[in-house]
């Protein structure tokens, strides 16, 4: 019989300072892809970290970060207009 699936998985992490320095990391399946600033002792500096191992990750939507709510036709503009 087969197993199935944990919800989380391991991820490699490797500095983008190409010293070869990694770190793994327990993640939740459905987390996007990881780059983390981390401290790189081999270069003995903060590096960027890179996800070295690939995974599916689900396509997320964009967000909307506009203030109007979806399917309301109120604007603030309107209400300045006809107080005056």
């Amino acid at each position: 019989m087969a197993r199935a699936k944990t919800a989380n998985t391991m991820v490699k992490l490797v500095s983008a300072a190409k010293t070869g320095y990694e770190k793994w990391f327990n993640i939740p399946r459905s987390t996007p892809k990881m780059n983390l600033i981390l401290y790189d002792p081999r270069a003995k500096r903060h590096c960027l970290f890179v996800e070295d191992k690939k995974r599916r990750v689900a396509e997320r939507p964009p967000k909307d970060y506009s203030r109007s709510h979806p399917g309301s036709d109120f604007f603030m503009g309107d209400l300045i207009k006809n107080q005056f």
